[in-house]
């Protein structure tokens, strides 16, 4: 049966969508060629003036929110409520928060030096922007996902060029439409299709910013590595929840549902995997499987708890890894099929799972949520960290100093303790993976190694020559061996030294007078 192509039709309701045509070579050359001539006229721009312009494009987004909220509905098929809420309405706090980890990120920073060893010398150190930065995005958050790379990059005093995710690119273009009516013209660019325009926008760009499977992450990371361009890689998860007996009950089911059900589960910090301790096992999983019951799937328009899967071959994953554990022994709690409308598929619970099974090794990346049951919390991290991914982990208790020394152990980017994945709506603090998680960092003042380069700055205003310069006599020699036991600690060589040095800058001056 053929498949509708990728952003041509509504995942909720299985409506046609006008198709977006794909990026011409020559058109990705222009919107680039454009790029890179605004970045200079922007990075001239004062940091401060970058904010206010930053601030009006925020403001414009929410003044036009109505607009977006339309387009993800229709381009994911998640509910207005859903869109509205994970989407726009946190982009001026985001903004606001990105801007103190700018200021920190980019403040210039003095280096110190010994004035008896270099006189009259300063050094400062400055964040510079590397150009135009390529930010290639998926469609799970159609418009959130640029948040993270877009406002340090514009920050930096780069250009960017924006590449939406084909099944999403109505997204993309409105986003673009909203800096380029407050930025200069040719700072936001985009381009559109799917991975042949992503990689010939990869070829043509100083940096760049990939969120996405492992396998496109790998190509994006050699492809950047032959050109010797920054490239920051986030890609996929396979997320552990740790659930102990203590645990707040009433918390941790509410917990765990949200993170492994929001958004369909198609997030790559969903919880997709459950470690529960035996002695509550029974109690937590009959309560997680009738919150799942308990869900609304799109379409219902305003107040759905979850949309449906964004595409056909998504769908195919997700009842192939249920289909997988229900064969090889999981128990079904809840859910386990579809809605009979558009993509939709029911959020599912399965209970009795073993490492064997596709549920606990690969990305579902879908609403389903495993339980594996086990005897103690040292078993649960072994089997948490048992995994090839590595983005976020939690724990589960009201032992706070047991939850914290447990979350230290696991081998994620992102540890928590009574709650789960809400890290990466926040600019202060990185997102970020080990493994095959990919070694990007998103958000905070430690991504901006992508966006910037260091430039060290020496200002020398000695009006004497330096007393290591030519000629190389037996001076010099000498002053290499006072050098030498001053390291070691010799006061005297200290004493020794100071004196001899002044005896070099005049033999240096001689010299080079001619006399």
């Amino acid at each position: 049966m053929n498949q509708p192509a990728p952003g041509t039709f509504s995942p909720a309701t299985g409506e046609a969508l006008a198709p977006v045509p794909a990026s011409t070579e020559a058109e990705i050359d222009a919107v680039v060629a454009r790029a890179r001539e605004a970045q200079h006229r922007w990075a001239q721009r004062s940091l401060g003036e970058r904010i206010v312009a930053l601030e009006r494009v925020a403001q414009r987004m929410l003044a036009n929110s109505d607009a977006i909220i339309d387009i993800l509905v229709s381009e994911t098929g998640k509910s207005r409520t859903d869109a509205k809420l994970n989407e726009i309405s946190s982009v001026g706090v985001y903004l606001a928060s990105a801007v103190k980890e700018a200021h920190a990120a980019l403040a210039p920073v003095a280096a110190k030096l010994s004035p008896l060893d270099y006189p009259g010398k300063k050094i400062t150190i400055e964040a510079l922007p590397r150009g135009v930065v390529g930010i290639i995005a998926p469609w799970n958050y159609a418009l959130g996902n640029f948040y993270k790379p877009i406002f340090p990059a514009l920050l930096s005093g780069n250009a960017v060029v924006l590449k939406p995710s084909e099944y999403t690119p109505r997204a993309g273009a409105w986003l673009r439409d909203q800096f380029e009516a407050e930025l200069p013209a040719g700072v936001v660019g985009i381009v559109q299709g799917g991975g042949e325009a992503g990689a010939a926008l990869l070829d043509r760009v100083d940096a760049a910013t990939f969120t996405g499977s492992v396998a496109t992450g790998r190509k994006v990371a050699m492809r950047a590595a032959e050109r010797l361009i920054p490239c920051s890689v986030e890609l996929g998860g396979k997320d552990a929840a740790i659930v102990l007996a203590d645990c707040n009950l009433d918390r941790t089911v509410a917990g765990v549902a949200q993170w492994g059900l929001h958004n369909c589960g198609q997030n790559c910090a969903a919880i997709e995997r459950v470690y529960v301790v035996q002695a509550i096992a029974d109690d937590f999983v009959r309560r997680l499987g009738a919150v799942a019951d308990a869900l609304d799937v799109a379409p219902d328009g305003e107040h759905a708890d979850i949309g449906p899967l964004q595409s056909h071959m998504q769908l195919s994953i997700v009842e192939r890894h249920v289909e997988d554990a229900l064969a090889k022994g999981a128990v079904l709690v809840a859910g386990g099929k579809r809605t009979g409308t558009g993509l939709g598929y029911r959020p599912t619970v399965l209970d009795n799972c073993t490492a064997d099974m596709l549920v606990m090794t690969d990305e579902t990346f879908g609403p389903v949520i495993a339980v594996q049951r086990v005897a103690e919390p040292d078993e649960a991290v072994r089997l948490a960290n048992d995994s090839p991914y590595g983005l976020n982990g939690s724990v589960w208790t009201t032992n706070i100093t047991l939850g914290t020394t447990l979350a230290r152990r696991l081998d994620v980017g992102v540890a928590y303790v009574n709650n789960h994945a809400f890290g990466g709506a926040l600019a202060n603090v990185p997102w970020t993976g080990v493994k095959d998680t990919g070694t990007g960092i998103a958000a905070s003042r430690y991504s901006y190694g992508t966006f910037t380069r260091p430039r060290t700055l020496f200002v020398d205003s000695n009006s004497n020559p330096d007393p290591w310069w030519f000629p190389m006599n037996g001076d010099l020699s000498d002053m290499g061996d006072l050098l030498i036991a001053r390291s070691k600690g010799s006061i005297s060589a200290l004493l020794k030294l100071v004196p001899l040095l002044g005896k070099r800058v005049k033999a240096i001056k001689k010299l080079s007078r001619g006399d």
